[in-house]
């Protein structure tokens, strides 16, 4: 008999890629009957086709769903895509813990030019486009914080529970701002935009320190009207999705007018999405008896992988926001790989259309010896564990972490994805092979 899991409050689908085996895993995610294209609330049928069985059949939606089904393969998901169309959401995923300032004004200063080339598709700046320019335009930023943490400073509560921030205190920034920003051809200024998004991405670092980007940036999408997938929250209110309550109209997933997709996390360490918020427990607040009580804070997500959610409620979440429009999904992320394994000559070796090129460039990420997760003593000779080795170090001396998690969930995206290092002397090289990709589309 074949598994079968259901994606929704602490439940998730069973992985999907690189099983030699060929096995088949039928996964629905859903309500009651589970049918593709999603009944009432539903988010529409996805089936997710890594490129090498297993895959995953799911149908995601309510009761009474109506057939018509899409699959999701290595360039995304419906039957055809064919670029951006002129029409993309960008949703930036920015960490709020106390070692992202730097980082946070870098991303700021790049605006300006992420709004010149992306509206203008003239990438390398010669006057001439090179490709079709964005000209319907919806930015979006939101934190790691989803707090979950009752006895820890900063992480109490829900945090922000994926709702789109507009609300910044860095110098300039007090004007009120919408929560997501547009830009429409020839009627908005895309300088005044980027200034206005500057603010937006500059959150402060005061947020929680288990960071949650890949939850946060699911939450921040999924409508509350498909219960199907419910999130970890101490109040029944914050336990859904924001995508049609707080962040309405964010989302463009209309079939009639489907918008690339493009989430874009922005970290200095790892994802700990999890179902468990024990993990985040000091051990005044654990039993004595309590394994977790052993265990330093900052290694909590380390030493309990199975309290995290599975990465295909997020391979699989983020497509079926756009199931069945055919609309492109792109996961991007600025985190802490070393400069080297993803710079300019290390993309330029790669075919990124090209599987087994795409596959090994991965496997170099996250066979690196740097990328390994090795605990370590904070002070010398302490024989105490308490936190990760870094995996690069920034200029600013800023360390960042091994994301493994991130870049395995990078690879399920195919030739949808992109990872770039937060450790370069500034954002400014990710920033820019970032929009390349937005604006290239799938070749």
């Amino acid at each position: 008999m074949q598994p079968r899991l259901w994606v929704g409050g602490f439940v998730f689908v069973l992985a999907c890629g690189g099983d030699p085996s060929g096995e088949r895993v039928d996964a629905p995610i859903g309500g009651s009957s589970g049918a593709a294209a999603g009944g009432a609330g539903g988010v529409g049928g996805v089936t997710i086709d890594a490129g090498n069985p297993p895959q995953i059949d799911g149908s995601i939606g309510g009761s009474g769903g109506a057939a018509g089904g899409m699959t999701c393969g290595l360039a995304g998901c419906g039957q055809t895509i064919t670029g951006h169309r002129g029409v993309v959401d960008m949703l930036f995923v920015v960490d709020t813990s106390g070692s992202m300032e730097e980082e946070q004004a870098s991303l700021a200063l790049e605006f300006p030019r992420l709004m010149r080339k992306l509206t203008s598709g003239d990438h390398n700046e010669d006057g001439e486009p090179e490709y079709e320019p964005v000209k319907d335009l919806h930015i979006g930023v939101v934190s790691t914080d989803l707090g979950g943490a009752p006895s820890v400073a900063r992480c109490m509560g829900s945090g922000h529970s994926g709702v789109l921030l507009n609300r910044s205190t860095a110098v300039g920034c007090e004007r009120e701002l919408p929560k997501f920003l547009t830009y429409l051809a020839e009627q908005d200024d895309p300088e005044r935009v980027a200034e206005d998004f500057a603010c937006m991405a500059q959150l402060g670092i005061t947020g929680c320190g288990f960071e949650q980007p890949l939850e946060s940036a699911l939450q921040a999408l999924w409508p509350s009207a498909d219960p199907t997938i419910r999130f970890n929250a101490p109040t029944t209110e914050d336990s859904f999705g924001r995508g049609d309550r707080d962040n309405a109209g964010f989302l463009r997933n209309d079939p009639a007018s489907p918008a690339t997709l493009a989430i874009v996390v922005v970290t200095d360490e790892d994802d700990c999405s999890s179902f468990d918020s024990r993990l985040w427990l000091p051990p005044t607040s654990l039993e004595a008896d309590d394994p977790l009580a052993t265990q330093a804070l900052n290694l909590r997500c380390f030493y309990n992988p199975e309290s995290k959610y599975d990465l295909d409620r997020y391979a699989v979440g983020y497509r079926a926001l756009h199931g069945w429009t055919g609309a492109r999904v792109l996961f991007a992320a600025i985190v802490g790989v070393p400069v080297n394994l993803v710079d300019q000559a290390a993309l330029a070796a790669v075919d990124w259309n090209d599987d087994a090129q795409r596959e090994a460039h991965y496997d170099k990420i996250l066979n690196d010896e740097r990328m390994q997760e090795v605990p370590i003593e904070l002070t010398a000779g302490s024989g105490i564990l308490e936190n990760l080795a870094p995996s690069c170090e920034g200029a600013d001396g800023i360390l960042a972490y091994p994301p493994r998690r991130i870049v395995s969930l990078a690879r399920k995206f195919g030739p949808n994805s992109l990872v770039q290092s937060i450790c370069g002397d500034n954002l400014g090289p990710p920033i820019d092979i970032i929009i390349r990709q937005v604006l290239e589309g799938p070749q």
